[in-house]
């Protein structure tokens, strides 16, 4: 191999490195945004929720939320516990439970979407007889 070709391969692979690592800071810089902007997203309609909590209102999505409409919900494999505002759905085989007054979190993903209303209607059933927690 010539100097001349050496030289090539070494300023290839110097560009090469140059790519990947800027690739990998945009990856992780866009992670740690979203992430940020969902913590903030969540603190800020947990405050709002907080003052305004001696209200009862219903959301666009026909969500009612009342002050003390709280159950914390424990996913399946013990790995999240979330507290439910109120609002509870079935996305696809996943049960999204509302964090906040437009936070929505998924605790568990079934195999099947009747799995996924089943522990749904767990929840509901929790929430009515006043339960503190749900183990799903």
């Amino acid at each position: 191999m010539s100097e001349r070709e050496k030289m090539d391969v070494d300023e290839l692979l110097d560009e090469m490195e140059d790519r990947l690592r800027e690739m990998i800071e945009d990856a992780v810089s866009e992670a740690l945004d979203d992430q940020l902007e969902s913590v903030v997203t969540c603190a800020v309609q947990d405050a709002i929720e907080d003052a305004l909590g001696h209200f009862e209102y219903v959301l666009p999505d026909g969500t009612q939320v009342k002050r003390g409409q709280l159950t914390y919900v424990l996913s399946p494999d013990k790995s999240k516990m979330l507290c439910c505002r109120g609002g509870l759905r079935v996305d696809g085989t996943c049960l999204m439970v509302q964090a906040g007054t437009t936070c929505w979190r998924d605790i568990a993903v079934y195999s099947s979407r009747e799995e996924a209303v089943q522990a749904l209607d767990k929840v509901k059933n929790a929430m009515l007889a006043h339960m503190e927690i749900i183990e799903l």
